[in-house]
């Protein structure tokens, strides 16, 4: 028999995905619950010497979607290729595990350069920085200092 919704109990909340339990307990891992990833190419520059920066994000995060508004803003002026890094992916684990609470974090070059949001004068800013002969040279902040003092 098929018990009404009404009857169940939301055991809890995962991401955008709500778990209903009768029986036993379940442990939500967003980790495993993550459908599609968003990681991946979100726009490549012309140049092959352009910058390079990485949004670690996840899906449904508006913040994160406000970031690459600002990037796109720029694109023109400062051309860069834009990379999207999904910290919900199995593979990013360590990613999750020190920005879950500070996506969107943005990296420059590889080092980091902003978290939560950026205005497009940092970014053109940055992106000036980044095209010197001296290169990008990174900004204090990175969740991943208190990471690492954590491990």
């Amino acid at each position: 028999t098929v018990q009404p919704l009404a009857s169940m109990r939301i055991r809890s909340i995962c991401g955008s995905k709500v778990v209903l339990r009768r029986f036993g307990r379940r442990r939500c891992n967003p980790l495993l619950s993550r459908s599609l990833s968003v990681s991946g190419e979100v726009w490549k520059a012309a140049a092959a010497d352009a910058p390079v920066l990485k949004l670690f994000t996840k899906k449904d995060c508006s913040l994160c979607d406000d970031m690459k508004d600002v990037l796109a803003e720029v694109r023109a002026d400062y051309p860069h290729t834009l990379i999207a890094v999904d910290i919900t992916d199995r593979e990013n684990r360590d990613w999750f595990r020190c920005y879950k609470f500070d996506i969107p974090v943005l990296h420059l070059q590889g080092k980091f350069f902003a978290k939560h949001f950026v205005t497009t004068e940092q970014v053109k800013e940055a992106l000036a920085e980044a095209a010197t002969v001296e290169g990008f040279s990174g900004r204090p902040g990175d969740p991943r200092d208190q990471c690492n003092k954590t491990l």
